[in-house]
Order: structure tokens, then sequence, then C-alpha cells
């Protein structure tokens, strides 16, 4: 089976065209849940795959490394410029994904990828994780997020404090992702994600840098446009129009990279099973 490694931002995924449905439906899950397993596959963020669509140029899936459908800014972008380098579209095209129809462009290396209406943000909102009280803001990007202004150097480990808020209560049985977001001036912020279903830190995360974006301006400390200074250390760009509760014409902006392509061995549908203990 042939595939396609992409990368944006230092999101990596795994992208397989399956117009023609060489992969079953119903066998989806099971081998997203394999061929993301790091070092015993080929490993990734998630995977995408390229579907017919009647509404739009094409149709991508995107699943979470733990086998679930979700949405990704950054596979967005990655699928819109493989699916222009594959030949299956000009440099403007229509992506359809769970969420919507997007408008996709690709310039080069760097794509801009629409996003889906912002909904639900609230800000001023206090949890206590582990009797620490925690100050910060929710909003769904295409997926649910939380966003904490605070600074946390490339040293310092989200990995135990991004989990806890993302099981935290307050956020339901689904949880959330979880973005620490510090801002640099008025057009900057430098940000790191931990994420649900990849379940740690990803090198960057499209819908968290929207999320933080959004919130922040909210909140009076930044405008449009936003350069996000990501894990990677690749800078993604957002851009959007109206003012708070009501943010429009959201763009997700920054590289796409084509990092190689192959095919899947038998063996790589391994995957990783714990050993059983008595």
């Amino acid at each position: 089976m042939e595939f396609f490694k992409m990368s944006g931002g230092g999101n990596d995924f795994i992208v397989i065209d399956n117009r023609s449905t060489i992969v079953r439906p119903e066998a989806i899950p099971e081998l997203v849940r394999r061929i993301t397993v790091r070092a015993l596959s080929v490993g990734a963020d998630g995977v995408i795959f390229i579907e017919p669509s009647r509404i739009a140029d094409l149709r991508a899936t995107f699943f979470n490394p733990d086998g679930l459908t979700t949405f990704c800014g950054n596979g967005g972008r990655c699928v819109s410029r493989l699916a222009y380098l594959m030949g299956l579209v000009g440099p403007r095209m229509r992506i359809e994904t769970i969420k919507m129809v997007h408008d996709a462009m690709v310039e080069g290396e760097r794509v801009q990828f629409s996003m889906p209406p912002a909904q639900r943000l609230r800000t001023g909102l206090n949890l206590s994780v582990d009797e620490m009280p925690l100050e910060m803001a929710s909003i769904d990007t295409g997926v649910p997020h939380a966003v904490v202004f605070r600074d946390t150097p490339h040293s310092v480990s989200i990995q135990d404090l991004g989990r806890k808020i993302r099981y935290h209560p307050e956020f339901g049985p689904e949880g959330t992702n979880v973005n620490f977001a510090m801002v640099v001036d008025e057009h900057t912020l430098a940000i790191r994600t931990y994420e649900r279903g990849v379940e740690g830190e990803t090198l960057s995360c499209g819908t968290g840098c929207v999320a933080a974006v959004l919130a922040s301006a909210a909140l009076g400390m930044t405008r449009s446009p936003v350069a996000c200074w990501t894990r990677s250390g690749v800078t993604l760009s957002v851009q959007f129009k109206g003012s708070t509760g009501a943010y429009t014409n959201i763009v997700l902006e920054g590289d796409a990279r084509l990092i190689f392509q192959g095919n899947l061995g038998s063996e790589a549908t391994r995957g990783f099973d714990p050993p059983r203990r008595g």
C-alpha cells in the first residue's frame, strides 16, 4: 500500500490515497493505531485518507493515533499540498472535511487553509488542578482547546499538567487539547500543545494556534495577523476578522512538506501489543 509522509510545522502525518477504497472503512481504525506507532512502524501524529467528494475537489478524513476521527488544521494544509503535487488539483482548491468545505491555496511549500468558525469561546475560566488554581480560556476551533497563558520554556515538560487539564471534569468525557501560550507582542505568540488522541506534546498544532490566537485577541493581547512560534521552531500564521465571539475569515498558513513516500510492508502493521501479565 503506497503512503506519503507529510509534515506541517512539525505535525507529521501518514497520507493514503483512498479514492478507490483500498482500505475498507471498518479496517481503518486498527490500521491507524498500528502504523502510527513510532519506532515499530512508520509513526505519525495522525493519518489522513484522501477520498472522493461530491461537493469539493476531494475529501480528507483525519484520524488520531487512537483510531478516532478528528479535524486537523495542519493536516488540511498537508493534504492540500500533496493533492497539488499529485496533480489532482490546481494551486487553488476546495477540500471537504467533517467540518466544512475549506478553501486552500498552495504557494511553493506554503499553504493557506480556511478554518471553521470558532465556537464556545470562554475567557476567565478558573480551574483547580492538584489544588493549584489556573486561569485559562476555552474554545472550539474544529476541536476543543484549553489555552493557558504562561511562559513554558522548552526545558519544562508539559506532559503532566497537560494531561491533567486534558482530562479535567470541566471538559466532559471527550476532554480537550491543551495549549500553553506566551504573548511575545501583539502580533506574536509562543505556543506548545498537548494533543488528545496523541496523548502527548506535538511539535505543532494548527487548531491549537488558532485557539491561542483567538483567545489572546479576545483578551485584547493580540490582533491579526499573529505569528505562532511552535515547539518545532517553525512559525505558523493565523489571520482573522471580527471581534470577540464573532471571528470570521480565519486562515491558517504555514509550511507543508512532502518528507517521503513509500509502501507499507506487512510487518509495518504489527504495531505494538503490550505484553500480557498474569
